[in-house]
């Protein structure tokens, strides 16, 4: 990707590839890779701690995390993956995270999000 690669900000919309495993270099724990798009930036509580992670990194960018299993919920807060939350019950766990695009979002798309990540209050992965 060219020097124009759009960084993570406040009320874009982001684009990720996600994928969970029981080491750095594994993905084990996912059958492929999940799709997972998101408005960044409208929790209720400020950014949690996935979104922390991904301020300004850019398009094609990544990283990967060791996340212990009670974490999950946590880290995520207001933002929905149940294929992560399914992972409660591991031990421990690395995601390797990958920043396919980031676009901004139609105001629509952030009032919808605003609404969804407030409607949750403590508990948005069910818990």
């Amino acid at each position: 990707m060219g020097e124009n690669r759009q960084a993570v900000g406040p009320l874009r919309k982001i684009s990720l590839l996600l994928e969970a495993g029981t080491g750095p270099d594994k993905t084990d724990l996912t059958a492929g890779p999940i799709a997972f798009e998101f408005i960044f930036g409208v929790g209720s509580r400020g950014l949690s701690p996935f979104e922390f992670q991904l301020a300004n990194k850019k398009e094609g960018d990544g990283l990967s995390l060791r996340i212990r299993g009670e974490e999950v919920v946590d880290l995520l807060q207001h933002l929905l993956i149940p294929s992560l939350a399914a992972l409660e019950s591991v031990a421990a766990f690395y995601l390797k995270v990958k920043i396919v695009k980031v676009n901004e979002a139609d105001p629509k798309e952030v009032i919808k999000a605003m609404a969804e990540a407030g409607s949750c209050g403590d508990s948005c992965c069910g818990h």
